[in-house]
């Protein structure tokens, strides 16, 4: 009843998915920032929404598929959402930690839009749009890829601050890579993402064996075999993922979840690749 493919949404229904990871990775970013995603353009009613080009990936989105039906699509797989929004950067250019605040209220307000009362200013957007009841995000990323960005920890902590004094409960999550040191900033988790050849990827089934037991937890928000052994798929592929997939289980302590990329891809036009731009989805790999 939410606009969605049924073909499609039942088939992630049968992976039985544990969160979702919304609107995607380089998506979110843009390769500028003047077309990175901005939620507040992709609610509404569709034919009023502006839409915007993907320059990572070269399309252009009508933005349909917007914040608020990520929202939605969550609560209908019985996912946990985990919303990565803009940190104000892109593939090509910053915003300074100076001037960073309007984006910061921008993803206070994207939060109260999800969580706040029917009464509150974005709260009762949402309740107008049909959904009274707030909506559980409990995760966000701050920002995608970023961490060796100039400002990237400068404006993390702006992020990081505010939504901590707003909402204490909400789990966030470093784009910095904590598997072999200690982060030098506070998290609750940090994003792990690798993209490489079969062996490489079977090699680093031990990845997290001596990672540190403190501190925040991995999230292997992006994995894949690509390149030449990958194609359309491959067993090659798939036992080296699969020999990946083990190295994170038997980590499970401190790898709290998992997911693929890409989900869904366009087998007639690859450029339109659901994962990386758009939809992320898997499993939590803890056994909790």
């Amino acid at each position: 009843g939410h606009g969605f493919r049924t073909e499609l949404i039942s088939m992630l229904l049968d992976l039985k998915p544990r969160f979702l990871r919304f609107p995607g990775g380089c998506f979110v970013e843009g390769s500028w920032l003047r077309n990175a995603f901005r939620w507040r353009d992709s609610i509404g009613p569709w034919e009023e929404r502006p839409g915007h080009y993907g320059d990572v990936w070269n399309y252009w989105t009508d933005d349909g598929l917007g914040y608020y039906e990520f929202l939605q699509l969550s609560e209908d797989l019985g996912a946990a959402p985990v919303w990565v929004f803009n940190n104000g950067i892109s593939h090509h250019d910053e915003v300074d930690t100076t001037a960073i605040a309007p984006f910061v209220k921008d993803i206070l307000d994207s939060l109260e839009f999800a969580r706040g009362s029917a009464e509150s200013t974005w709260g009762s957007v949402r309740a107008a749009m049909g959904h009274p009841e707030p909506f559980p995000v409990k995760y966000v990323a701050i920002g995608n890829e970023d961490c060796g960005k100039e400002n990237y920890r400068g404006n993390y902590l702006k992020f990081y601050n505010a939504i901590r004094e707003a909402y204490p409960d909400i789990q966030m999550i470093s784009n910095c890579d904590g598997s072999s040191g200690p982060l030098d900033h506070p998290a609750d988790l940090y994003d792990f993402h690798v993209y490489t050849g079969s062996r490489a990827l079977f090699s680093m089934k031990n990845t997290f064996d001596n990672t540190s037991r403190s501190g925040p937890k991995a999230f292997v928000s992006e994995y894949a075999v690509t390149g030449n052994d990958a194609g359309r798929g491959s067993l090659l592929a798939s036992l080296a993922e699969a020999a990946f997939l083990t190295g994170l289980e038997k980590n499970s302590d401190v790898v709290h979840m998992a997911s693929y990329a890409p989900l869904f891809i366009n087998d007639n036009d690859r450029t339109l690749v659901i994962n990386r731009g758009l939809l992320f989805l898997q499993h939590f790999a803890c056994s909790c």
